[in-house]
C-alpha cells in the first residue's frame, strides 16, 4: 500500500469515526426524553420540533461524512488498481 492510499484509507476511517461518535453523543438521545410534556414555556411542541430538525441534520452531516469516506476508499482503490496495472 502506498502512502497516498493509506494516506486515503486513514482519512476515511477518521471520517467514519466522526461519524460515529457525533451519532452516539447524549444531545442525539434527547428527544427520547424530551416528550412535549417536559418543555417548559408558551410553546412545548415547537420546541421539540426544533430539537427533532436539528437531530435530523447532524445525522445528515454524518452521513455525508460517510459518503465522504467511501469516495476516499474508492480513489484508495482506484490508485491501487492503477500502481497494478501500470508498476
Amino acid at each position: 500500500m502506498s502512502n497516498s492510499t493509506h494516506a486515503l484509507r486513514s482519512r476515511a476511517a477518521s471520517l467514519r469515526a466522526l461519524a460515529a461518535a457525533i451519532e452516539t453523543t447524549p444531545a442525539m438521545h434527547l428527544d427520547r426524553d424530551a416528550g412535549i410534556d417536559t418543555w417548559r414555556g408558551p410553546r412545548p411542541a415547537a420546541c421539540y420540533r426544533v430539537l427533532i430538525d436539528a437531530q435530523r441534520r447532524v445525522h445528515e452531516a454524518a452521513e455525508e461524512l460517510r459518503r465522504e469516506a467511501w469516495e476516499l476508499e474508492l480513489r484508495a482503490e482506484e490508485l491501487e488498481y492503477l500502481a497494478r496495472v501500470l508498476g
